[in-house]
Parts: C-alpha cells; sequence; structure tokens
C-alpha cells in the first residue's frame, strides 16, 4: 500500500470519525454546523483534520450577533484598550471555555478520546483521535437494530421452510 493510499484511508476513518463526533454532539442537543449553514448559525464545527489527519478537530461558532458587535468594538477601538473590547474578550473567552468543555465531557461521556488540539489560534478547539467504546444511545439502537434483523431472518427461515419443506437446511436437496 502506498503512502497516498495510507493517507486516503486515514481520511476516510477520519471522515467517519468526524460523522460519529456530529451525531453525539447533536444526540445532546447541540447544533452542529455542517458547512452549509446560512449565515448567523451557530454551534459546533467538526472536521477531519486535514492536512495532518491527526483526528477530528471540534470547535465552537458563536452567533454572528456576538462577533458582529464584537468587531464593531474593536474598529472604534483600534488598540483595543477600552472596557467594551475587554468586555466583548472576557465574554469569548468565557464562551469559548464553557463550550469546549461542555463537548469535551459529552465526547468522553459518549466513548470518545479527547485532548485539546494544540492550535494556539484556536485555544479551545479539541481533537477526538478515536472511539473506546460505543456510546450508550448508539449500543441500545445497534442492539436494537439487530434482534429486529434476527428475527425478521427467523420469519423468513420460517416461511421459507413451511413453503419448501425438502429445501430447508437438513435437506438433502
Amino acid at each position: 500500500m502506498t503512502a497516498a493510499n495510507d493517507d486516503q484511508d486515514r481520511r476516510f476513518r477520519l471522515d467517519v470519525l468526524a460523522t460519529t463526533v456530529q451525531a453525539e454532539l447533536m444526540a445532546a442537543g447541540l447544533p452542529v454546523l455542517s458547512g452549509n449553514d446560512p449565515i448567523g448559525s451557530v454551534g459546533a464545527v467538526v472536521h477531519a483534520d486535514v492536512p495532518e489527519l491527526r483526528g477530528v478537530t471540534v470547535d465552537w461558532q458563536e452567533h454572528t450577533l456576538f462577533w458582529d458587535a464584537s468587531q464593531e468594538a474593536m474598529a472604534e477601538d483600534p488598540l483595543q484598550e477600552g472596557v467594551e473590547c475587554a468586555a466583548f474578550g472576557k465574554l469569548a473567552v468565557a464562551i469559548g471555555e464553557a463550550m469546549a468543555e461542555a463537548m469535551r465531557k459529552i465526547l468522553t461521556a459518549a466513548g470518545l478520546e479527547v485532548a485539546d488540539s494544540g492550535d494556539d489560534y484556536s485555544p479551545d478547539q479539541l481533537l477526538v483521535t478515536r472511539r473506546l467504546a460505543p456510546s450508550p444511545w448508539q449500543a441500545r439502537r445497534d442492539a436494537k437494530f439487530q434482534r429486529q434483523q434476527e428475527s425478521m431472518h427467523a420469519v423468513w427461515r420460517a416461511k421459507h421452510e413451511a413453503e419448501c419443506p425438502n429445501h430447508g437446511p437438513d435437506s438433502d436437496r
């Protein structure tokens, strides 16, 4: 296998992990942005860590109402020395820390390995590297699906054996 194939395989696995992360955050009730959301959308931003392929990054995007007002305050105070800029900075830090902590707790409880991304420009960004265990809701859903499949197969086998008694699993044909 070539390095390009290894990267493609790793990228595919990270895309699957990103889908898992999105599902866990949505199951917890958090909005998750898809990349095609209208302006002003708020929520978790989940992406495969490209080009490094270390894992899946998770960050929080505040509403544009907050960012627009923040940008206006900074434009009026280019040195960012005023009380208003300090208040916006304090609020931005609080939002980032609170949402990162909430998402970390949710994802960890859901069986995912979560670390800080190490991105100096996004200090609250998380890095999900793998699934350690299935989440309770997914395990329950998967078990229910498996039971339904087994039940359908049993009904199908019984019907087939009733209609074709000489072609059952123990017949000589």
